[in-house]
């Protein structure tokens, strides 16, 4: 008789989360840094990174997001000053005059064609 694998409950398994906005993260440490990674130390059980974030001790942070709407100027820079190192990648909304827009059915991007266009594909996001 052929053994069978199985897969036991006690397996780690690991998965992504995306948390929901929320207005400030507050009540979590972290620790590590360099090639290992940052990770969640400790969460106060009733905080915001407990109950909105979901924050859990142990949780791998891979990256944050941080909305720009009714920051103060200074803040907004100070965050992207210290973030002018590391990778980065940012959520914009650009306006672009004079370009073709075509989306087909069923698509999830725009294609743009135009003088001032500097990018040909664009996600859409409505």
């Amino acid at each position: 008789m052929k053994e069978s694998s199985r897969l036991t409950a006690s397996e780690v398994v690991e998965v992504v989360v995306e948390t929901e906005a929320e207005a400030g993260a507050s009540g979590y440490s972290v620790t590590g840094g360099g090639e290992r990674g940052i990770f969640i130390k400790d969460v106060l059980k009733d905080s915001t990174a407990a109950k909105h974030l979901s924050l859990q001790q142990g949780d791998q942070l891979l990256s944050a997001r941080v909305y720009f709407d009714n920051v103060k100027y200074e803040d907004a820079l100070k965050i992207l000053q210290c973030a002018e190192p590391y990778k980065v990648s940012f959520f914009l909304k650009r306006t672009i005059a004079g370009a073709d827009v075509t989306m087909h059915p069923g698509a999830t991007s725009l294609e743009l064609k135009g003088p001032k266009t500097k990018m040909q594909k664009m996600v859409r996001l409505l």
